[in-house]
């Protein structure tokens, strides 16, 4: 899997749904990018993880997908919402996606709709439904709870291993 393929699989989209931030268009700055952890030692061999860009992953491998985002308008901005896709050749992590600040919800179907861990389905390959796990997780949103003050920066991220 090439970088090319994590990022167009994991671009976020950014919607402000009302507010002064809405209104005034372009408030927002917002940035994607995929990482992966590696070990690195010093030289005193003290061991850190260090995050570095993902290039080219094997499978198995974990990916931390992280959205940051400014408010750079002179308003607070309303009712922020974010939305990224689980990356195609990926599967969510689950628990992994931040959550202090925000509303945290789940897709099965490719972002028509969201809901909360328990509350999806999906087909159980017999005409009937079984409740969805994280592997069937296509897309994460996070609803910000707050608005967001001008001049303020925040960031949501979740991981994805690699199949």
């Amino acid at each position: 899997m090439t970088v090319k393929q994590l990022i167009s699989g994991a671009v976020a989209i950014l919607l402000l749904a009302t507010g002064p931030a809405f209104a005034a268009g372009g408030d927002i700055r917002f940035a994607s990018i995929a990482e992966v952890e590696v070990q690195q030692v010093n030289t005193r061999g003290e061991k850190t993880l260090v995050r570095q860009p993902a290039v080219l992953l094997k499978p198995g491998e974990i990916v931390i997908y992280t959205n940051s985002f400014t408010n750079t308008g002179q308003q607070p901005a309303e009712k922020l919402v974010i939305s990224s896709p689980v990356a195609a050749n990926t599967e969510y992590l689950g628990g992994s996606a931040t959550e202090t600040g925000f509303d945290l919800a789940f897709s099965v179907d490719k972002g028509k709709s969201y809901g909360k861990p328990g509350e999806l389905t999906v087909p159980d390959g017999k005409g009937g439904k079984r409740p969805a796990t994280t592997k069937d997780y296509t897309d994460i949103r996070w609803t910000m709870q707050a608005p967001l003050k001008p001049g303020a920066t925040g960031i949501v991220e979740f991981r994805a291993r690699v199949k």
